[in-house]
């Protein structure tokens, strides 16, 4: 499949799954403080298992010949992204905290990376 109908397909997936929505009358607040009629919300498409598992099937073959050894996700969102992406590749996953944790091991990034490894935020 090609990237105009990876393009389509996934738009019609978020559409069908009300993972976009646009309210022109009441715009959406962002965490910029910005507002906007259209809303992403990557949240709810892990509850629609097939649609989630195709979007993932195109990610991963977009992403499988980039030079990366490790799939890295940002709290909170994009961990399930990374865990469905990492299994799928074959690759070690980690996950990213927005700042490190006040107690433990003070960890902002959860999980292993070697020395080196190259990582890919999603």
């Amino acid at each position: 499949m090609n990237k105009s109908q990876i393009t389509k397909e996934s738009a019609r997936i978020l559409l069908d799954t009300k993972s976009v929505l646009f309210d022109a009358n009441q715009p959406f607040k962002y965490v910029s403080g910005n507002i906007g009629p259209v809303y992403i919300d990557c949240r709810r498409l892990i509850s629609f298992p097939a649609e989630r598992s195709r979007l993932m099937d195109f990610g991963a073959s977009l992403i499988k010949d980039l030079d990366i050894d490790v799939i890295a996700g940002g709290e909170t969102a994009g961990i399930p992204y990374a865990a469905f992406l990492s299994e799928r590749l074959n690759k070690p996953m980690i996950y990213v905290r927005k700042k490190a944790k006040g107690h433990g091991r003070m960890s902002q990034i959860e999980g292993h990376v070697e020395e080196g490894s190259k990582a890919k935020i999603l």
